[in-house]
């Protein structure tokens, strides 16, 4: 008998799989591992692809690098120093006293003010120090009055001891009396020279003529010995004061010239060396020199600074090429050198630095190009295009 089977519906996927004796599941299966297939073969051939062509095209690290180099120069070089030192006065005291402890009365002078030798500038009550001084004098004129009598009275003694009037011991007593009297005059003589001393230090003075630097005190301050109240600098010369390491000594003889440069003014001066320290200095191994300034109108400060330039005499030869051009670490320089379209490292000795220029030791032909830009990327070997820098 014929069987008549119901139409599938298409909007209902069930309908599909009801007769599954028409519409097998074997080929969904066999088209899935044949996309899989595909897929793999497509992604292994793109990876081949990609291979083959990284193989046939060159390596950024093989690129040549663009870089701009400067040639070095060969010049004549004279090692220089340079040293920092203090402008000092050529005279300069601090006043205060040196004996008495007392308050101060009167501080005559300011900041600025001209002074001469012996002129008043502070006072710590002289009235004080002036009274015990006329005291003491009083006394020396009492003891020498009495000294006197005393003296006369045992001469008569003696007198009277040759004649038999008086004994032996009346004499020697009178005697005695009068050297204690004298030992009490020495005494008294003494502090007076002390209280004159005091009223001396009551009055502070002007040692030399020259200006007012600091004041330090004013009126109604209680001072003691050692106490400064006032500084006064004599500018009319003035003393340029260097400390230099003790491996310079042989550069630093006395009349060398050196150029300084005066921060205070501006100045540039040339002057030589006028004296230098036989010894250095047991705890910083520094070798003191001086140099003296003619100072004319009181022009340049003093307690300013000053920089030092001492060139040497001797020429050696160099190789002079930018400071940007190198790595410097203490006295080696680190440059790369282009040479036949590559670079390569070199290290040089440092002879010297001056005004943005780079002095070393000639290790490397005259004319070799240094690369200046672009050092950072950069390593010993590297392909370069290299081009001047103007």
């Amino acid at each position: 008998m014929l069987r008549i089977l119901p139409m599938a519906d298409p909007t209902h996927p069930e309908s599909l799989d009801s007769g599954s004796e028409t519409l097998p599941r074997v080929p969904r299966v066999v088209r899935a591992i044949a996309f899989g297939v595909a897929g793999c073969a497509l992604v292994g051939g793109l990876l081949w692809g990609r291979q083959v062509w990284s193989q046939r095209s060159p390596s950024l690290v093989q690129q040549s690098k663009g870089v701009g180099t400067v040639p070095v120069q060969s010049v004549a070089y004279r090692a220089s120093s340079r040293f920092v030192g203090a402008l000092l006065p050529w005279e300069e005291a601090r006043i205060g006293p040196q004996f008495i402890s007392a308050y101060v009365t009167q501080v005559t002078v300011r900041p600025g003010d001209s002074v001469h030798r012996g002129q008043v500038l502070a006072l710590l009550e002289p009235e004080k120090a002036r009274t015990r001084s006329e005291a003491s004098s009083m006394q020396v004129k009492a003891l020498e009055a009495r000294e006197e009598a005393l003296r006369k009275e045992s001469d008569r003694i003696k007198g009277l001891l040759k004649k038999g009037i008086v004994s032996v011991n009346e004499a020697e007593k009178k005697l005695a009396e009068a050297n204690s009297e004298q030992a009490k005059v020495g005494a008294a003589k003494a502090e007076l020279g002390s209280s004159s001393l005091e009223v001396q230090d009551s009055t502070l003075r002007a040692p030399f003529d020259g200006e007012i630097a600091e004041r330090d005190l004013d009126p109604g301050a209680f001072v003691r010995p050692g106490t400064s109240i006032v500084t006064v600098v004599n500018r009319k010369k003035i003393r340029v004061s260097v400390d230099a390491s003790e491996g310079d000594f042989a550069m630093l003889a006395p009349g060398t010239p050196v150029r300084l440069h005066l921060l205070a003014t501006g100045e540039w001066l040339e002057a030589p060396i006028t004296r230098r320290s036989p010894s250095a200095d047991g705890s910083t191994r520094t070798i003191h020199f001086e140099i003296d300034l003619p100072n004319p109108g009181n022009r340049i400060p003093a307690g300013t600074t000053a920089e030092i330039l001492i060139q040497s005499t001797l020429e050696v030869p160099a190789l002079a090429l930018p400071v940007s051009a190198a790595n410097i670490r203490g006295s080696r320089a680190t440059v790369f050198v282009v040479e036949a379209g590559r670079v390569r490292k070199a290290v040089l000795s440092v002879l010297g630095e001056r005004e943005g220029q780079l002095f070393v030791k000639p290790d490397l032909p005259a004319g070799a190009s240094l690369v200046l830009e672009g050092r950072n990327q950069l390593q010993d070997g590297d392909a370069v295009d290299a081009k001047p820098v103007h």
